[in-house]
């Protein structure tokens, strides 16, 4: 499930991904329960009709309703809408960053709501239109983004505002058995039981104490490093060489823009310079593909290369990581000597931005909980252009890259980056 917040409502939020189901409405309650019990949902919200109810299936966290939090289904606003129970099948797309939340609603029923990522979009889109056209149901496309293609008619995000208590997410309703009186009995005399022999036997060992300070630290720890922490002096060097290969004009299309992450394919967007999507299409190779055209017919954005594997940041080599302020001056190399904040060191549009560095465990230590320095991490943007690049293969050891962004600029200073990532030091 993807989870939105409402403009103007502190306790309330929109729910994509549920899973739907459709019932006899005679009889629902029953069915209900059913399909919540198959589902291992505890969450619902029904959309019904005179014959069949429309049930959409959740099990929200408890942090997502802390604080008397609703949830609202975005599905079931979408399906209320006066323009989408009027066609047959309507297929509504609104584009979120790189990600597409989908419903697709067929004659009132909730086929499909999830959440895809950008560049998946189109292979579901087809399989979406073949579905609808092997029916026999004329489908409309209705969207919201600058990037997902044609669309027949346009989405407004307000839309789904409209109604403020439709798609109400409520929790399942516990039936509560005939036999319950007969199990409350049994439970007492079981009950009774038990605390007669408590006489008998002695009572179980008490609890294990809960864990310390450096335990859940040390469990925070191992979290932090698990996942994908590329070294930023080996991984942006490594990806600058990728680009710097790059065609940079194809087919009347120039290079815009690239984002990379730490796996994975880098996105790539062209804008136009004189060519067609037709020229594109017909010159892009396998590995660029799936090609998304912007419908505004300006940009597309392809697939771009693989990130490489590089060196990971190590934690045994924290002895001889440098500390917060040691980085700074680190940092601070000769062509940036007219900074005049410790922290955004600037020279001629090379700015580096460090963040302070917070703790991996919120948890405040008692007094002798804390043995030994404590690993903390903050957060670093640097932004330059090409030709300054090299000054990123000299960061320390204890810095991991994030993102990495390039553009060309279109004042003509050429192409610039932008890196994000932490850095860790020893507190």
């Amino acid at each position: 499930m993807h989870f939105e917040t409402i403009p103007n409502e502190k306790k309330a939020r929109l729910v994509f991904g549920l899973e739907w189901r459709a019932y006899a409405t005679k009889g629902g309650a029953a069915e209900r329960r059913r399909y919540a019990q198959e589902l291992d949902a505890t969450h619902y919200v029904e959309l019904k009709g005179k014959e069949e109810t429309v049930a959409g299936f959740c099990a929200p966290d408890a942090a997502e309703r802390k604080g008397g939090v609703k949830l609202y289904s975005a599905a079931a606003r979408v399906a209320g809408l006066e323009r989408v129970r009027t066609k047959p099948a309507v297929l509504v797309l609104i584009q979120d960053g790189q990600r597409v939340h989908a419903v697709l609603v067929v004659r009132g029923t909730v086929r499909v709501d999830e959440t895809v990522a950008l560049p998946a979009l189109e292979t579901k889109r087809v399989a979406w239109e073949d579905e609808c056209a092997k029916n026999r149901v004329d489908l409309v496309t209705i969207g919201y983004g600058a990037d997902l293609g044609d669309v027949d008619e346009p989405f407004a995000v307000s839309e789904l505002l409209r109604g403020k208590s439709v798609g109400l997410i409520r929790k399942v309703p516990v039936k509560v058995p005939t036999a319950i009186p007969v199990i409350v009995i049994a439970v007492a005399l079981i009950y009774g039981m038990s605390e007669a022999m408590s006489y008998i036997s002695p009572p179980p060992p008490p609890p294990a104490p809960p864990p310390s300070f450096m335990q859940d630290y040390q469990t925070a720890v191992a979290r932090a490093f698990a996942g994908q922490i590329p070294m930023a002096s080996a991984l942006a060097p490594a990806l600058f060489d990728i680009f710097r290969n790059q065609e940079t004009n194809m087919a009347g299309w120039q290079f815009q823009k690239a984002s990379c992450g730490v796996a994975g394919n880098c996105s790539i967007t062209y804008k136009r310079e004189g060519g067609t999507f037709k020229e594109f299409d017909a010159r892009a190779s396998a590995d660029m593909r799936p090609v998304v055209f912007d419908a505004g017919g300006l940009s597309l954005q392809t697939r771009g290369p693989a990130v490489p594997r590089v060196q990971k940041l190590a934690l045994a080599q924290a002895k001889q990581w440098p500390s917060a302020q040691a980085l700074i001056k680190q940092l601070q190399t000769d062509p940036q000597r007219l900074s005049t904040k410790p922290d955004q060191l600037m020279s001629h549009g090379y700015v580096v931005t460090l963040r302070p560095p917070q703790r991996l465990l919120a948890r405040q230590p008692l007094a002798g909980e804390v043995k030994g320095p404590l690993v903390q991490s903050g957060d670093w943007t640097i932004e330059g252009y090409m030709w300054q690049s090299r000054l990123l293969s000299r960061l320390p050891d204890n810095m991991s890259l994030d993102t990495l962004e390039l553009e060309l600029k279109e004042d003509g200073t050429g192409v610039h980056f932008t890196a994000k990532g932490k850095y860790y030091v020893l507190q």
